[in-house]
Formats: structure tokens, sequence, C-alpha cells
């Protein structure tokens, strides 16, 4: 089925036939309103793999229209906007994925720091990149991040922009 395919490529396959798989999944007739949902969330991740972000936004939206309850659609957007510096607009939509839940939920952590960070709230975003880690104790990325951090939360070292 098309849009298991989708789903398969679109972390880590080919930016060009992973978008397409996912298009033609999308016109498949016969797909339910949670995977045509969940196929347009695909999407959205293929799209911010190429920095296509408003690509990437839009296609969120029309997950978060067919099924408003994925907190990967609001994650996926949240992301999006971080990339675009609307670092207020991603905080909102990553509080709105963390509230309604989803399998990656260190990912919003994660990005919510680095929007929080990058809105100076350096408190909020030590507490952020700590439950990343809390919540996956292997994710490298907000280990690194916090090695930038003293003991008190107090930051070290400037941002290095690793959004995923």
């Amino acid at each position: 089925c098309s849009s298991d395919l989708c789903y398969a490529t679109a972390e880590y396959g080919d930016l060009t036939t992973a978008y397409d798989l996912c298009s033609k999944a999308l016109a498949d007739p016969f797909l339910s309103v949670r995977d045509k949902a969940a196929t347009f969330v695909n999407r959205s991740v293929v799209r911010m793999r190429a920095r296509d972000y408003h690509g990437a936004i839009a296609d969120a939206d029309q997950s978060i229209v067919r099924y408003s309850k994925f907190g990967e659609a609001h994650v996926n957007r949240g992301a999006a906007l971080l990339n675009l510096d609307q670092y207020d607009d991603a905080v909102k939509e990553l509080d709105k994925a963390i509230e309604l839940g989803l399998d990656k939920v260190h990912l919003a952590y994660y990005n919510r720091a680095l929007a929080r960070e990058l809105k100076s709230d350096i408190r909020g975003a030590y507490a952020d990149y700590r439950k990343a880690l809390q919540i996956q104790p292997d994710f490298l990325l907000a280990a690194e991040q916090l090695k930038r951090f003293s003991t008190t939360g107090q930051m070290m070292r400037q941002i290095g922009r690793a959004h995923v």
C-alpha cells in the first residue's frame, strides 16, 4: 500500500521518491480519514527534510483538519515554525503536541527547548532539554545541548541549532 511506503521512506528515504509515494497515497480514494491525516504528517516530514517549511506547515494543517488529535502534526508544524524563526508560534504548537501526546514526544520537548532558548527563556529551555533526555535517555541531541549548561541550568555557551 502506498501509504505504508510513504511512511517507510518519509524520515530517511530519497526525498523525491518519498514525496511522490506520499502524494500517490493521498490520491487513493479508499484511504481512511485517519490514514490520510497520517500520510499528510509523513509528507510534512519529507517537506521539512527538503527545507520546504511552508509546505510542511500546509501538510500538517491538512492533517489537523482531518484528524485534530494527531500530536505528530502539531510537532511537525512546530518544528517548521521554529525553522522559520517564529518561536512564539512554534512553542504554542509544541505545547499542543505535548498535550495531545505522540510516539516521539521527546522531539516535541527538544524543539520546544530550542524555541524557548531562542526566545531567551533559558530556564524553560534547560527544563525541556532535560525532559527530552529523561524520556529518551539515548537522545544525543538533547545530551549535547545540556552540556552547554551548568548544573543549575545557567547557560554557559550559545545555542548550536540542530532542529529535528
